[in-house]
C-alpha cells in the first residue's frame, strides 16, 4: 500500500476490503455514491486512514489545502488501493451488472 502526506504527516493508505467499505458506509459513503461525492469520499477515507472522525478529518484537510497542499497524493493512493483490491473490483462488477439488469428491465 502507498502512503500519502497531509499536513506534513505521513499516513498509510488502507486496503479497500469489506471492512473498509463498511466503514465508508458508516460515514455515509456507499459504492454507488463515491463518484457523486468525491470530497466526502476523500474526507471519509482520510478519516479512516488517520483514525479520526469526520469533523477532525475535514479540519485537517482544510488546513492542508489552505497551507498550499493538494489532495493529489491521497487521491492517487486511494485509487491504487481500489485497483489492487480483489474485493472492491468484485463488488464494483456486481454493482455494474445489477445496474445494467435494472436498466434492461425498465426498458
Amino acid at each position: 500500500m502507498k502512503n500519502f502526506t497531509i499536513n506534513r504527516k505521513v499516513y498509510k493508505a488502507k486496503e479497500f476490503d469489506f471492512n473498509l467499505v463498511c466503514d465508508l458506509e458508516d460515514e455515509g459513503i456507499s459504492l454507488e455514491v463515491m463518484q457523486d461525492k468525491p470530497m466526502s469520499m476523500m474526507r471519509a477515507y482520510f478519516g479512516i486512514c488517520a483514525g479520526i472522525g469526520r469533523n477532525a478529518a475535514g479540519e485537517e484537510m482544510q488546513k492542508h489545502i489552505v497551507s498550499g497542499g493538494s489532495f493529489e497524493e491521497m487521491a492517487e493512493a486511494m485509487s491504487d488501493a481500489m485497483e489492487q483490491s480483489d474485493f472492491f473490483r468484485a463488488a464494483n462488477k456486481t454493482a455494474e451488472t445489477e445496474t445494467a439488469e435494472n436498466q434492461s428491465e425498465a426498458e
